[in-house]
């Protein structure tokens, strides 16, 4: 742990992690995440699966994610395998290892986690357990995986995960040969078993079928639709100890999208909409912000703004503005964001707004089937900055079917017109981002070309040239990395070489642009013998496609005539608000029930845009309440640090004690303006991989009927490894310890302890009257002179005991004092076992502890 970065990803200790006895579980299954913790953490189907499987008692459902670069490398020196968070097992001990089919660059970095797990990379090389299976948006052209997975999940895993599960416990009982469990598992609807199908290809290499091989195989896999029962999201989520992307409550408030925009693939492939109701969600909210101690609830879904309910179930949940938790919504369609909607997020944190037109000019916006209209998005923009919002973030793709130079050129006249409507209000920003188009499987769009690369780059240095206006940000995606997801998505099964070799050249991580390189594709494809153009350039509207045997509810046919419509300009409105459009579908009770209602014409439940609201002053306060006037109790805490967290940051620890307090219900004060926190006041802070006996912090809080018993109601909401060890109160503020504090202790256990060599130049070297070291700073250094900040030091048989000063916030830090005595072995400073045994203030000839600086008597070695 010492050796990497980000080290608190690695050792799991979550707040509200489930832990079991094994002797007590049947079925092991391991949820992996083909990225790093901080983005796994954020992947919403990973706490509802976690929550499922983990109700059973007779299953034990553990996380894993890939590591880091660093990590990756450390652990394939030392031959460690991929492990769990929960019981830090290797991934080859569990029954079954499930992969999050998140994104299409991660397919690589799939391969590389099973490998780095102990099992053969190809489905065909294994034997027994555990079983790998893969599930998640990228599982509908499931062909260029094929050859990786044992099974794969179509559609939504809810209930599917639970009869795998079940599938899995019966084979073990009954100890069935694996070819028995992949024939079991081919039974289950929902689950395709590559290994029962084959490809076959016309003599011009073209696609033509996929055959299966068994005959129980069904033709055609049906893919799974779930209800959005209550009881599948978590009362207690996990609490990431380390800032993950998306750091607060998820409240899926519906499923699925029915606007028919025809580029995306998760508007078709997760169809029918299915919505929860307010009272779910708000009873979901109140139990997360209990057991979390988050301060953030964001709503989330494909098309938050057509959740019928929005208002009501905003009204509701602004009652919780008053505990000092914000509401958030992902991006939004323009024409629903209303005044409405945004006085219901006045009063708290605002970060950017984020608005998806998608296209520049109207008539490619007609193509797509997108509905914003200019003056609706320019209407939007004003409203935002005129509410309080400082950013709107935008977002575009470019190189849409019969897309023209005339509609780039209107994509540069939008964003123009958007910085005006910003340059009327100081300070404000906007922020566009560019995509190229993908075309993707199951979609209207399926048979289209895409853009080659040289095309893409041509049309960004078009719009870098033509956006000039300093209020505007422009990002846009790699053309190349957009042309190998282009390849990856609609393969089929001889793809798969590609994507072995491109690993075995070095492939991984890949969704993050600083490790993505398209030449390792390029080398894999002139190895395999294949060319991306019979994929990259489209196919005929009526030639056989690799996912073909997927059978999502949507048919082909519906697709075929809403490409014609689009290559037509021919607009299709949303059928939950218009007519059924007979996309296939039509037997869902979701959609039985809505064209009851269409048919008998009665009313039907309209987005935000369309409803009738009550008047409201808009010129009314904000929602959050103002804190109450009562007593203000100020706790000095006394806390240690042990081995459990001895590798969260500083400002990790500030976000857990803040996150503990909150579960605690201990209603600490808070700063004034526009972003209210904890007034929290640490100790000066310790190091990252440091444990200790000396950790303070400073806690205002309102004195209630629970009284200031605080060490009986927060001790219970401290992970593992935090110890509070003593606490004292005081009915006024006391003095900053971090400014306070001039001397601290440190114990320094040496890797193999010391011998007489290292003792006689140790004191050589503490006998020179300067010792200056490199002191970096991100990209700066400078030389320091460390030893005025020592103030005593004796050597014992195990290392050190070090007193150190503190003068004005400057001081040594451990890991230089280490380097300096042990030049010879650069990684001494990590191999190094340090523990703050004690922080003082010391006056004269005497030290104060800090709980003793809350004594009357000490008052004056505080002046």
């Amino acid at each position: 742990m010492p050796f990497v970065a980000k080290p608190g990803q690695y050792i799991g200790n979550e707040i509200n992690i489930v832990r079991k006895d094994l002797r007590d579980v049947d079925v092991r299954m391991a949820l992996v995440f083909p990225d790093v913790y901080e983005v796994g953490m954020s992947y919403m189907g990973f706490p509802i699966l976690y929550n499922i499987l983990n109700q059973l008692p007779w299953v034990y459902a553990e996380r894993a994610f890939a590591p880091g670069i660093d990590m990756r490398a450390l652990m394939r020196a030392k031959k460690a395998p991929l492990f769990s968070l929960e019981t830090f097992s290797a991934l080859s001990d569990f029954d079954v290892i499930g992969f999050t089919l998140q994104y299409e660059l991660h397919y690589t970095t799939i391969l590389d986690l099973i490998d780095l797990a102990g099992l053969p990379v190809e489905a065909k090389d294994r034997e027994g357990l555990p079983i790998v299976i893969g599930g998640g948006p990228s599982a509908f052209n499931p062909e260029p995986m094929a050859d990786f997975f044992d099974a794969i999940v179509l559609g939504d895993g809810e209930e599917v995960i639970v009869e795998i599960a079940a599938a899995i416990r019966r084979a073990k009982k009954e100890g069935l040969s694996r070819p028995q469990i992949m024939r079991d598992l081919a039974k289950i609807s929902g689950v395709y078993v590559p290994q029962f199908y084959q490809a076959r290809y016309r003599v011009d290499g073209r696609f033509e079928a996929l055959e299966p091989t068994y005959r129980d195989a069904p033709r055609r896999i049906k893919s799974r639709t779930a209800e959005l029962s209550s009881s599948n999201y978590p009362e207690r989520p996990l609490v990431p100890m380390i800032q993950t992307a998306h750091d607060r409550i998820s409240l899926e408030i519906s499923r699925g999208c029915s606007r028919g925009c025809r580029f995306c693939s998760a508007g078709m492939t997760y169809r029918p909409v299915r919505q929860r109701t307010p009272q779910d969600l708000v009873e979901q909210a109140k139990h997360n912000i209990a057991a979390t101690g988050y301060e953030d609830i964001s709503l989330a879904s494909l098309s938050t703004s057509d959740y019928t309910r929005l208002a009501e179930l905003m009204r509701r949940l602004s009652a919780f503005s008053a505990d000092k938790v914000s509401l958030s919504f992902p991006s939004i369609r323009p024409e629903s964001f209303t005044m409405h909607l945004a006085h219901f997020a006045r009063g708290v944190r605002k970060s950017g707004l984020t608005l998806a037109p998608e296209a520049g000019s109207q008539r490619l916006r007609d193509v797509i089937n997108k509905a914003t209209a200019a003056p609706e998005l320019l209407r939007a923009v004003d409203l935002a900055f005129s509410q309080g919002w400082t950013l709107v973030k935008l977002y575009f793709m470019i190189g849409h079917p019969t897309e023209t130079d005339e509609d780039l050129q209107a994509l540069v006249d939008l964003i123009q017109q958007v910085s005006q409507v910003a340059f009327r209000y100081r300070g404000k920003r906007i922020n566009v981002s560019i995509s190229p188009f993908v075309p993707k499987p199951l979609t209207p769009f399926q048979w289209v070309r895409q853009d080659s690369a040289e095309e893409t780059q041509r049309k960004i240095n078009f719009l870098r040239q033509s956006i000039c206006s300093r209020n505007v940000k422009l990002s846009w995606r790699d053309p190349d990395v957009s042309r190998i997801e282009g390849v990856l998505a609609r393969g089929d099964r001889r793809v798969a070489r590609i994507i072995k070799g491109a690993w075995q050249l070095g492939a991984y991580l890949e969704g993050w642009s600083e490790f993505f390189d398209a030449t390792r594709y390029e080398a894999a494809r002139k190895e395999s013998d294949q060319t991306f153009d019979h994929i990259l350039n489209g196919c005929e509207i009526d030639q056989p496609l690799p996912w073909d045997h997927i059978d999502k509810g949507v048919t082909k046919k519906y697709l075929r005539d809403d490409y014609r419509r689009a290559l037509g300009g021919e607009k299709v409105a949303d059928c939950r608000f218009d007519v059924c459009h007979s996309c296939g579908l039509m037997g869902q009770t979701v959609c039985q029930e809505l064209i009851r209602r269409q048919r008998n014409g009665e009313e039907l439940e309209m987005p935000i845009e369309f409803q009738q609201m009550p008047e409201f002053d808009v010129n009314a306060a904000p929602l959050s309440a103002k804190a109450p006037v009562e007593r203000i109790v100020h706790a000095r805490i006394h806390y240690r640090r042990g081995e459990q967290v001895r590798f969260l940051s500083h400002l990790d620890l500030l976000r857990l004690f803040e996150r503990a307090l909150r579960r605690a219900r201990i209603r600490t004060v808070f700063s004034q303006g526009f972003n209210p926190h904890p007034k929290l006041s640490f100790g000066p802070p310790l190091a990252t991989g440091l444990t200790s006996d000396a950790e303070y912090v400073d806690v205002p809080f309102y004195l209630d009927e629970e009284g200031t018993d605080l060490q009986k109601r927060l001790s219970p909401q401290l992970p593992l490894g935090i110890e509070i060890a003593d606490i004292k109160y005081l009915d006024k503020k006391a003095p900053s310890l971090a400014a306070l504090l001039n001397r601290t202790d440190f114990e320094f256990r040496i890797d193999g302890g010391t011998n007489q060599t290292e003792l006689d130049r140790i004191h050589t070297i503490l006998s020179q009257k300067e010792l200056h070291v490199e002191r970096k700073r991100k990209d700066k250094s400078q030389m320091i002179d460390i030893r005025p900040f020592i103030d005593s030091l004796e050597v014992t048989e195990w290392g050190l005991r070090v007193r150190t000063r503190m003068e004005e916030g400057r001081s040594l830090r451990t890991d230089e004092l280490v380097s300096l005595l042990f030049p010879h072995d650069k990684t001494q400073g990590q191999k190094t076992r340090i523990h703050r045994a004690g922080l003082w203030l010391q006056r004269g000839d005497r030290l104060y502890a800090p709980m003793e600086l809350c004594d009357a008597e000490a008052e004056h070695a505080q002046v």
